[in-house]
């Protein structure tokens, strides 16, 4: 088995993935199944039952909104190797920095379930469709083996970590964490993390390529970088940060880890000072939105290595 396979029985798709040193992303429906290879050999098989969301609680809108405030509940049922398991995660809440679940050697992370178009709009990111959040299957997961890591070095922080690990209250209003409702009707396609203007950002891997693909100077709204890494496994992450101030490197050279590529926090920010993070990882010609809290997981968690500091994160 190499990489991914996708074979359609009926209706069901089976997947077959090779544990990789980087995490993989799928999106599944209800009925598929995923055969995930450990890199000891065991293969996990992942069936999917049940996929939902739904709405918890709805609150006042913010001062000067005409929109309400909103909190929801994501939950999917899996059978893992004949073992009933439920996942379940509440959005905005503490569950959002919560460590991703540890089952049977697999690390699994619950990125979004259900039909979120019940109840937000696809709309954060503008019409640019590769902004899109939103899963085009029924459940989307991040999974690895968990002897390993989500990826095989070490991640520089990519803004200061606030020592305690992140809140709901760092994440602008208290509602932008991922797929956190903004203002209650949007699905916020990305992480917002609340720090002064003027704050570095760093690169948390060596980048291979990059740019600023949105540019006040140039007339748009924003200052929003891109860049990607591509891993000697095919697979090719792509990291965003907006609301920069200045872009500190130039666009026409490779940046090493660790390098302070910009100021942030102070462009279009409406609000809060904050820098919005986005997360996406390309694999076998499959491009997938995730969690931006992924990267900072590990970030903390290396952060523990390299330090001996513990952080106190829930899970």
């Amino acid at each position: 088995m190499d990489g991914l396979r996708e074979e359609w029985i009926g209706e069901i798709m089976d997947r077959d993935i090779d544990a990789k040193d980087t995490l993989s992303a799928v999106e599944l429906d209800v009925g598929d199944r995923l055969r995930f290879r450990l890199r000891g050999g065991a293969v996990r098989t992942i069936h999917v039952r049940a996929a939902s969301a739904t709405v918890e609680a709805r609150g006042p809108g913010w001062s000067g909104s005409d929109n309400g405030v909103m909190r929801y509940r994501i939950s999917c049922e899996l059978d893992i190797d004949g073992h009933a398991i439920q996942l379940v995660r509440t959005i905005p809440s503490t569950q959002n920095f919560a460590a991703p679940y540890e089952l049977f050697g697999l690390r699994l992370w619950l990125d979004t379930a259900g039909d979120l178009a019940q109840f937000l709009t696809d709309t954060h990111g503008g019409a640019d469709p590769d902004a899109s959040c939103f899963p085009r299957h029924d459940l989307r997961l991040a999974v690895w083996d968990a002897t390993g890591r989500i990826c095989p070095v070490l991640l520089h922080p990519w803004c200061p970590l606030p020592p305690d690990g992140l809140r709901i209250g760092d994440c602008y209003r208290g509602e932008d964490t991922w797929m956190g409702p903004f203002c209650g009707t949007e699905a916020h396609n990305g992480l917002d993390i609340n720090h002064p203007a003027g704050t570095l950002l760093w690169t948390p891997v060596s980048i291979d390529k990059h740019e600023m693909f949105d540019s006040v100077e140039r007339g748009d709204n924003n200052n929003r970088w891109r860049g990607e890494h591509y891993w000697d496994n095919g697979a090719t992450w792509v990291l965003q940060s907006h609301h920069l101030i200045r872009l500190l490197v130039p666009s026409n050279q490779p940046i090493a880890a660790g390098t302070a590529y910009a100021e942030s926090g102070g462009m279009y920010i409406d609000a809060v000072e904050h820098s919005h993070f986005v997360f996406r990882v390309i694999d076998d010609d499959t491009e997938v939105q995730l969690d931006p809290w992924l990267l900072f997981w590990q970030m903390y968690e290396d952060r523990k290595t390299t330090t001996g500091v513990h952080s106190g994160l829930a899970g």
